[in-house]
């Protein structure tokens, strides 16, 4: 059964920032950073605790441990169903649902949400192999905004990760949330989001790629330009990317614990180049 998402569920979201604790996996006995490490477009693995160096809010910290095991992910895609998307694409969009949800390993799970003028769940919560209940839904209007900072809240697991991926090319006219509750969302989220952006007309495009490049980078994920016909591939390759990623973790010492803490993390005596998320709120 598909489920839609109602005004209160977006009300709550709205308001979270403000009443709720943060949802980055965090305490105030450690910090949790997951940390995607590369030496031009290949992955890096093979590190250890001590080749990192990792800064909150300037002061260096000592990184206690490093998780290169595959821990089971919890995938969320969130797929944009809106009049910009022909029936071509929505074809498409399906064949690369059930691409990626072949992909997953038997402990993981995925959920799918998708969004036009309302949104809605095509696939609850579940491990593989994923059913799968896509309907469209009237599509003069999107909901970018209010989907995706939903999208966004979690519930921390420490023996899992989360990672949401959006594709989308971000145009909305009918959120309730705006662009900055969105932003927020994604400082506090505990998922790694990526966003892929398809074939969108020029005329939007730039706004496109600046407002998915702003998300994902928050959040230590990436924005992924695919092809229309290659949006499964697209999506499997961030999934891939994002297996590979080490996750760090540490006791915060010399900050105190509250505000926004900005995150700094490098290779010792490396050029690698880095993806961790901005920062974090502490709990």
């Amino acid at each position: 059964m598909t489920r839609f998402f109602t005004a209160s569920a977006l009300a709550m979201a709205a308001a979270w920032p403000q009443q709720s604790p943060p949802v980055f996996r965090t305490t105030t006995h450690g910090v949790t950073v997951h940390v995607a490490v590369f030496d031009g477009d290949r992955v890096v693995t093979g590190l250890r605790a001590q080749d990192f160096d990792l800064r909150d809010n300037g002061v260096r910290q000592t990184v206690s441990d490093v998780d290169v095991t595959v821990l089971p992910i919890d995938l969320r895609l969130v797929f944009d169903l809106s009049g910009s998307i022909s029936d071509a694409d929505l074809r498409n969009y399906l064949t690369a649902m059930r691409e990626v949800a072949a992909t997953l390993q038997p402990h993981d799970t995925c959920e799918i949400i998708t969004f036009d003028a309302r949104i809605a769940e095509a696939a609850g919560r579940q491990p593989p192999p994923i059913s799968i209940n896509l309907r469209r839904g009237p599509t003069d209007t999107t909901t970018f905004f209010d989907a995706v900072t939903l999208a966004m809240v979690t519930v921390p697991a420490l023996d899992r990760r989360q990672v949401t991926i959006v594709l989308s090319d971000a145009r909305d006219n009918a959120s309730f949330l705006d662009e900055a509750s969105l932003l927020e969302a994604a400082r506090r989220t505990d998922a790694v989001v990526y966003t892929v952006l398809p074939a969108a007309p020029a005329s939007q495009r730039a706004v496109s790629v600046a407002r998915l490049q702003s998300l994902a980078m928050l959040t230590g994920g990436r924005l992924v330009q695919a092809h229309e016909r290659a949006v499964g591939r697209a999506v499997i390759t961030a999934l891939q990317e994002f297996r590979q990623s080490y996750v760090l973790r540490y006791i915060p010492a010399g900050v105190t614990l509250e505000g926004w803490h900005r995150l700094e993390v490098r290779v010792r005596d490396r050029s690698y180049r880095i993806r961790a998320k901005a920062g974090y709120f502490p709990r």
